[in-house]
């Protein structure tokens, strides 16, 4: 039984609503496996390189998830090292939120940046919050952000859909995705109630990944032999004389050594 859509969801992706939010849950999967391996195989004390995996892959996990979808087109923002998927008119944005289950709606965005506030301008007004005390000068509205990069050139109606996801080095949490503006000290007002992602426990992978160090050719004359697949070699024998034996004579189980021909001395004579 599918999970019941959204009107939101409906009217941002049409058909193709319920197919987005379950490649969804399988890109969130993904970047999961991947940030736990890398840090498997990086053999750390610190979760560092798990942290920069995910970060990493949840935007290049949901990418390969979406890219496939009719009209879905990677948009890239300015100086961002990374792409972000438009399908239909929802501009899909990922980001981890807690290292811990707690409740989304109390979720804030992690850093307010320029790109955060270029982001937030497809998504709704935020509620305004006055204070106690009016001060001459602020009364103003809020000067619009100016758009770069492959965000200026979307289209108006396009709308921010965040897809908020908890997780730590141990395990992927939960994730849910919805519209929110962006209130004071970054913390969301959401406009829908953000719906949970189902997380599947199977991962999928794009392209060939080296699991292991194929075999080398090897050239026929540096071919490595065993010690039992070389030449014999040549043992020779000989017997004590009874001279030897009678005077108890240590055998001799090496060659004496040579006398040297030449020696230093030979060179002043």
């Amino acid at each position: 039984m599918s999970a019941h859509l959204s009107p939101w969801a409906t009217e941002l992706f049409g058909e193709q609503a319920a197919e987005v939010r379950k490649r969804l849950g399988q890109a969130l999967r993904n970047m999961q496996a991947n940030a736990q391996a890398a840090q498997e195989q990086a053999s750390s004390r610190t979760n560092h390189t798990y942290g920069s995996a995910r970060w990493q892959g949840q935007y290049e996990r949901v990418q390969e998830e979406l890219d496939d979808l009719p009209g879905a087109t990677p948009v890239k923002p300015f100086q961002f090292p990374f792409e972000l998927m438009l399908v239909g008119r929802g501009l899909i944005y990922p980001f981890s939120y807690s290292k811990k289950k707690v409740d989304v709606r109390t979720a804030r965005i992690p850093n307010e940046s320029r790109l955060v506030k270029e982001l937030f301008t497809f998504a709704p007004e935020p509620t305004e919050v006055q204070g106690s005390f009016d001060f001459e000068g602020f009364d103003e509205a809020t000067p619009d952000i100016e758009l770069r990069g492959g965000l200026a050139s979307l289209p108006p109606d396009t709308r921010l859909v965040l897809v908020p996801f908890a997780c730590n080095a141990s395990g992927l949490l939960e994730a849910y995705w919805g519209i929110a503006a962006l209130g004071e000290g970054g913390r969301l007002q959401w406009e829908t109630h953000p719906e949970p992602l189902s997380l599947p426990k199977a991962v999928t992978t794009h392209g060939q990944h080296l699991t292991v160090i194929p075999m080398q050719p090897t050239p026929p004359d540096l071919e490595l032999t065993s010690f039992d697949r070389g030449a014999e070699p040549t043992l020779t024998l000989s017997s004590r004389p009874n001279v030897d034996r009678q005077r108890d004579v240590p055998p001799l189980t090496e060659a004496e050594p040579a006398d040297d021909q030449i020696s230093e001395d030979d060179a002043t004579h």
